[in-house]
């Protein structure tokens, strides 16, 4: 089976390669699995985002919109008052 020292020189590479291949698969497969929890992390925190945006930031820009229709309304009562607090 193995007549020279090439023969064996080349059987152990051979050995080699597919321990290397094997580990190799084994690595992907990890990695694979790993990339599939961050990914369902990453689904999580989108959700969590868009949980926050919808509960605070909506609200707070609803509130901003009323406060800037509002606001001339509001200075027109506060001049009328300190005009009518100027005459007395």
């Amino acid at each position: 089976m193995f007549a020279t020292s090439g023969d064996i020189l080349n059987m152990s590479l051979a050995i080699g390669f597919i321990v290397l291949v094997i580990f190799l698969c084994i690595l992907i497969f990890y990695a694979i699995l790993i990339l599939r929890d961050v990914t369902k992390v990453v689904d999580d925190v989108a959700e969590i985002v868009e949980k926050v945006h919808k509960t605070i930031v909506e609200p707070l820009r609803a509130i901003d919109y009323v406060i800037d229709k509002a606001k001339p309304y509001i200075d027109t009562v506060l001049d009328r008052r300190a005009k009518g607090k100027k005459k007395k």
